[in-house]
């Protein structure tokens, strides 16, 4: 589990989370990151509470359709756990108010079967679950969790200047949040191809092989025959579109 959480914060710390330590060197595929937040929600408060309020600020850079495909196949328990994060992150009094990006993924999202405390420290200590329970407010109560505090930490988000200087979500404010974005960041410092690609972003070769033909096709990606593989690279106009 420790080893889970530090990935996690040296990811959100990427993306621009205020949390000391070192970030990763990878890009980072956000909605990825969501779903892997949700799994452990739970289990560190501080890690939950910094990434929802990365998503109060920044809806605009999650790409809505694969955060639903990814929600949609997920744990019963996971999806419970998105639902209060994404719910916060649009009701919260800090919230973002509305995010449609959100929308999709939060019809996957269903109640936790027998509720619990939302926090693991809470529901491991009787009086602290029962505290929990009494002043739950509903909007965890909605999904099957008890919990009486709904503050985000915007102030420990980086503002969008310096969000705009991360390499993937730079190219998501070019390009849209979606798989071309991704595509795009992964490109960036290599040459790689198709395949590689689909593993690295988990979507099949098929989806793959589209969308290098269309950003190939908008002369974002070049092609170089390299033997019998085909090798991607970003091109001279990209690389300056997207230059810090």
């Amino acid at each position: 589990m420790i080893g889970e959480l530090d990935t996690l914060y040296a990811a959100w710390r990427r993306l621009g989370v205020n949390f000391s330590g070192q970030s990763c060197a990878e890009p980072v595929e956000v909605e990825s990151l969501i779903l892997a937040t949700a799994r452990i929600g739970g289990a560190d408060e501080r890690l939950t509470v910094c990434a929802i309020s990365w998503l109060a600020c920044y809806p605009s850079f999650v790409d809505g359709r694969r955060l639903s495909e990814l929600t949609r196949d997920a744990a019963p328990v996971v999806r419970s756990y998105l639902g209060v994060m994404l719910t916060l992150a649009i009701e919260a009094p800090e919230g973002a108010g509305r995010a449609p990006q959100y929308e999709a993924a939060l019809t996957h999202c269903k109640p936790l079967r027998r509720a619990r405390a939302f926090y693991d420290a809470f529901e491991s200590m009787p009086s602290f679950r029962t505290f929990a329970r009494t002043h739950t407010l509903p909007l965890y109560r909605r999904w099957g969790f008890w919990h009486d505090d709904a503050t985000l930490k915007r102030s420990s988000v980086h503002p969008l200047a310096r969000i705009l200087t991360v390499p993937e979500l730079r190219t998501r404010a070019l390009c849209g949040p979606s798989i071309e974005a991704a595509f795009i960041a992964h490109t960036m410092n290599r040459v790689t191809n198709a395949r590689s690609l689909s593993r690295e972003i988990g979507v099949s070769y098929a989806t793959a092989h589209a969308t290098v033909e269309r950003l190939v096709g908008r002369g974002l990606l070049l092609r170089h025959r390299r033997g019998v593989r085909q090798e991607l690279s970003l091109s001279a106009f990209a690389a300056d579109a997207l230059k810090v």
